[in-house]
């Protein structure tokens, strides 16, 4: 099969051009220059991938990396594929704060996608990655290598394993009710995923222990589900009555993220 035909029979079956783009590169096919590609795709392979693509299997697990603000990210079923509404989260706060020489603690690290932008971006900051799941962080160490980049991933259950300050704290801890109706993500970790019946036990065991792991002068930020964002403030001031919040909008307008300060 030519690769002017698999973009073809891609697109037809409905495949999002983003994805269209990962899945050609599986046999090197450059997307942007598709039409001139000479290559040829086995038609077994190709078929294989489409089946499950069909099935709702995401191609980044397919290809098996995302890359994401100039990081090369290794992805499989054991950790959550990085978001946009994170790496635009990312993109703006690079331009707001400075982590230069700082201590960061990407708390639920997962691929480690947070920690491993931010050591890039800044590499003279402390960067931490941690993570309940070996799997996770065997795949984020991984990915470090592959990327030169020195970041320390250690196992934790949410703070239990953590020691000393941090100047940051940031975390997309899971946070979705177990029942919901809205997320449809049946090949991702649910570990990773949810948090309880109301989705906002991560945050039950994490906000009673961050004071003592965030430096006076230090800063948190923590994604949420939107119809949480209230509840999730009212938790964080019970029990850092000491900090200041403020809830953060992503692209689309929607209540994302919780900053402590």
């Amino acid at each position: 099969m030519t690769p002017q035909k698999a973009f073809f029979v891609l697109s037809r079956e409905g495949i999002p051009l983003y994805d269209i783009r990962q899945i050609l590169a599986l046999w090197d096919v450059d997307f942007d220059r598709v039409a001139l590609s000479e290559k040829e795709i086995e038609d077994k392979a190709f078929f294989d991938v489409l089946e499950k693509l069909k099935a709702g299997f995401p191609a980044a697990y397919l290809v098996g990396h995302v890359d994401l603000l100039s990081v090369c990210v290794r992805v499989s079923p054991d950790v959550l594929i990085p978001r946009m509404e994170t790496e635009d989260f990312l993109r703006e706060l690079f331009e707001r704060k400075d982590f230069s020489g700082k201590k960061v603690l990407d708390l639920c690290t997962g691929s480690g996608f947070i920690a491993l932008a931010i050591k890039k971006r800044f590499p003279e900051a402390v960067v931490t990655g941690s993570d309940i799941s070996e799997k996770a962080l065997e795949l984020a160490k991984d990915s470090a290598k592959d990327n030169a980049l020195s970041v320390e991933f250690l196992e934790s259950d949410f703070l239990d394993s953590i020691d000393g300050k941090f100047d940051f704290v940031i975390s997309n801890p899971p946070y979705i009710p177990v029942d919901s109706k809205n997320v449809q993500a049946p090949f991702e970790p649910g570990l990773a995923l949810f948090s309880g019946t109301d989705g906002m036990d991560s945050y039950r065991r994490i906000f009673p222990r961050l004071e003592e792991h965030l430096e006076r002068d230090g800063e948190a930020y923590f994604e949420l589900e939107h119809a949480n964002a209230e509840k999730i403030e009212a938790l964080a001031r019970e029990h850092l009555p000491s900090r200041k919040t403020e809830i953060l909008f992503d692209f689309d307008g929607k209540k994302r993220f919780l900053h402590l300060f």
